[in-house]
């Protein structure tokens, strides 16, 4: 008997038509990466499809979607998927509240599993991993930003300066450095705005800073951080990415790591910023020498696998993980940020193919043995041990952790 076919439906906050030209092809959000899943998926047997909150008529119990055929996208009827896989990025709460209650009316026809869960927001990620005593030494102590006040003491306490960002921030925008001037008691920030636009300023005392600060957050939440210097000694900003994935029995696996380096005297590395990707042996190399190189990418490839065992215990099961770490002036490791919804373009862009073909592969791969080995229920989001729901209709629409590095 012919084994039934996964189906993997790729789930989207919105896609647009291109209004001057009703048959031109959809503008997908990240189009290249669901070209490849869906020409991988045709060679492994999966059929894979792109959807949003409006593509369901739950009173006709039919779902649409985008399928590749012929290298085009084309829009019609697919079947109701068992794994769906969240790359939701969304702009608003409607789109959230939409996504959701299409996730709900898809559930009632058809019960489905989540590939990757989702995150929580950053401060609650950070004290799920400060709980384990090995992690905890790998992480920047980060509070709420709760006043002005509270700015100025840690500013007195932390000789660097502190780093102010926003709770659920991306590409680095709303980042903040705050610094005491030794020479004449000024204090000079750094930072970017909501627009990735790179900015600097000084004040000549704390109430004129405290005004300055309470308008750029405008209310928003943000998080507070002593400054890590993660620089070389030519003023570059750099970190390095690493993508962990689970393989074809459901094991974490390290399928590459890639740097970043930012512009000279910039306050983040990440690409959207104007970062440079390079090989992280390479870079790490000639930073640190091999020994040092392959002793740090050692620590990055335990690390990784211990947030993702840790992150799974307590947030249900994941598929892949990015992480971004930085390396200071004395060489230690810190862990910034972990994604779970990961980009992998680093990855073609240092010319590692074998890394890039399996950050596309391996989602398809693991899907397929999620499809095998469960049958599909929407109660289920079992961690590695079972105990935990696979999706609830919060744990989709939980503010997505993404990449903000300062230097």
């Amino acid at each position: 008997m012919q084994a039934r076919k996964a189906i993997l439906g790729i789930v989207v906050a919105s896609i647009k038509q291109q209004e001057s030209n009703r048959n031109a092809e959809p503008l997908l959000p990240e189009p290249a990466f669901y070209r490849a899943l869906s020409i991988a998926g045709k060679q492994l047997g999966i059929d894979v499809f792109v959807f949003t909150a409006d593509s369901l008529k739950p009173h006709l119990k039919q779902l649409f979607g985008y399928q590749l055929i012929d290298n085009r996208w084309v829009h019609q009827r697919v079947p109701f998927p068992d794994i769906i896989y969240d790359r939701c990025f969304f702009s608003n709460a409607n789109e959230q509240l939409g996504c959701r209650h299409m996730l709900r009316q898809l559930a009632a026809i058809q019960p489905y599993r989540l590939l990757n869960g989702a995150l929580p927001a950053k401060l609650e990620v950070y004290e799920g991993l400060k709980a384990d005593d090995q992690l905890a030494k790998h992480l920047p102590v980060t509070l709420t930003y709760a006043s002005a006040q509270q700015l100025h003491t840690f500013i007195d306490r932390c000789p660097g300066g502190i780093i102010l960002k926003p709770s659920a921030g991306m590409q680095g925008r709303g980042i903040i450095h705050v610094k005491s001037c030794c020479h004449d008691r000024s204090i000079l920030i750094t930072g970017r705005t909501r627009q990735n636009r790179s900015f600097t300023h000084t004040f000549e005392g704390k109430q004129a800073l405290s005004i300055w600060i309470n308008r750029f957050i405008k209310g928003s939440s943000y998080l507070i951080q002593p400054y890590l210097d993660l620089s070389g000694t030519d003023n570059k900003p750099f970190d390095v990415r690493a993508l962990i994935q689970k393989d074809e029995r459901g094991r974490w696996v390290l399928t590459g790591t890639a740097a970043r380096v930012g512009h000279s005297g910039s306050l983040t590395s990440n690409l959207h910023g104007g970062g440079e990707a390079l090989p992280a042996s390479e870079l790490l190399c000639a930073k640190f020498g091999k020994p040092e190189s392959e002793r740090l990418l050692d620590q990055i490839h335990t690390i990784s696998k211990q947030t993702a065992e840790r992150l799974e215990s307590k947030y249900g099961r994941f598929a892949e993980l990015g992480l971004d770490y930085g390396i200071d002036q004395s060489r230690y490791l810190w862990l910034l940020e972990v994604n779970s919804k990961p980009g992998r373009s680093s990855f073609r862009k240092i010319g590692a193919p074998l890394a890039e073909q399996q950050s596309i592969e391996r989602p398809l791969i693991y899907a397929a043995f999620l499809s095998r080995r469960l049958s599909p229920s929407f109660v289920a989001n079992e961690s590695a041990n079972g105990r935990r729901p696979l999706l609830s209709s919060d744990n989709l629409l939980r503010p997505f952790n993404v990449q903000e590095v300062h230097r």
